[in-house]
């Protein structure tokens, strides 16, 4: 009997701890991910993995198994107890009337309003680092992030014709410290950089080279890392490598590095019936599609794309059934370069069609 009345006590607390967690949003699931690294991401802490968890049964059994495609409910932190029984000094040892709603016949099984928490009632687990923690968590659910890292947009590769070289302002003629013969430059290395125009002290520039050819399409061309200027001398500049993307070799060309559109908080908003982009081919000579692979598109800002915008693949069986999903991480005046986020399976080809569903302010 005991236990019966238990499980009716936990049905009734059920309700009203869902209620106290208001979703905060969706994540669309992608490789790798695990309810781990969302908490950290959402909550900034890991260990809150069961709140996803509980928000999302009906579509995650087991917690270690998560799928790209997926969308899973991104539910606020448990709300505080109210204040009305925070009333000050130690409560008496008499009975509590009962939370509301709560049959009396369940008041012997231990339900009862809680006591508030005092100096005298906190054990010594208690400590004031742990609240501040808690606070901080509450506030990250409502924190804003990038729709697209910086990193993302600087390291996105693009396409120019299948003949010529990529435009540039200089290239990277070698080591600026003497007795360097390392035949690649890391993060650091200071270098020589031949430039007809020379830069200003402090601008960053980006470090790129061809990689490879799409028949009948382009030249891809991928950013190798960044420099910051420090010097400016005689038709060259000297740069300190602040990233690196890829192996930065000397014969690196160099250019302006591109603007960062995107504010926290910018958030792509879906749209209907958007234009459709052919893609025409891919990052690297990979023989399948994967999240995380770059693919190239037929439109760029001329047609109106924008940094953040995100298309997606309908299945042909269900027209409404997204079979994955793009996100613009690079542009140019006609062509884009897209990531792709999630697929169902190796769906994206060249030749596939993909529409714009989700548009940046």
């Amino acid at each position: 009997m005991v236990r019966s009345a238990a499980a009716v006590v936990a049905l009734l607390i059920l309700p009203s701890f869902a209620q106290a967690q208001e979703p905060v949003g969706t994540h669309e699931v992608v490789r790798d991910d695990t309810l781990w690294d969302l908490a950290q991401r959402y909550y900034s802490n890991p260990f809150q993995w069961r709140v996803i968890w509980n928000a999302n049964r009906d579509v995650v059994e087991d917690p270690n198994l998560i799928y790209p495609a997926e969308v899973l409910v991104i539910p606020g932190l448990p709300a505080e107890a109210p204040d009305a029984v925070a009333a000050a000094g130690p409560q008496p040892a008499a009975p509590a009337e009962p939370a509301q709603g709560v049959p009396q016949d369940l008041v012997p099984f231990g339900l009862r309003q809680a006591r508030p928490v005092t100096d005298e009632s906190r054990t010594i687990f208690y400590s004031e680092a742990e609240e501040e923690w808690r606070s901080q968590i509450i506030a990250a659910a409502e924190r804003s992030y990038l729709a697209v890292s910086p990193d993302r947009v600087y390291s996105a590769p693009w396409l120019i014709g299948l003949e010529g070289e990529p435009e540039h302002s200089g290239w990277i003629s070698g080591f600026a410290e003497r007795g360097a013969r390392a035949s690649t430059i890391r993060s650091y290395d200071r270098i020589r950089i031949s430039m007809a125009t020379p830069a200003r002290v402090g601008e960053k520039l980006q470090l790129f080279r061809i990689d490879s050819t799409i028949e009948y399409v382009g030249q891809v061309v991928i950013p190798t890392g960044i420099a910051e200027v420090s010097t400016i001398g005689d038709g060259e500049v000297v740069a300190i490598v602040i990233k690196e993307y890829e192996r930065i070799q000397p014969g690196d060309w160099v250019g302006p590095l591109p603007s960062f559109p995107l504010e926290v908080g910018d958030e792509a908003q879906d749209v209907t019936a958007g234009p459709e982009a052919m893609i025409m081919g891919f990052e690297g000579e990979q023989v399948l599609s994967d999240v995380g692979h770059v693919a190239f598109l037929d439109l760029g800002s001329d047609d109106g794309i924008a940094i953040g915008d995100e298309f997606a693949l309908f299945g042909e069986a269900i027209p409404t059934a997204r079979e994955g999903t793009l996100q613009v991480i690079g542009l140019r005046a006609n062509t884009a370069a897209a990531r792709v986020m999630s697929m169902r399976d190796d769906v994206f080809r060249q030749g596939v069609v993909v529409r714009l569903t989700k548009k940046m302010n």
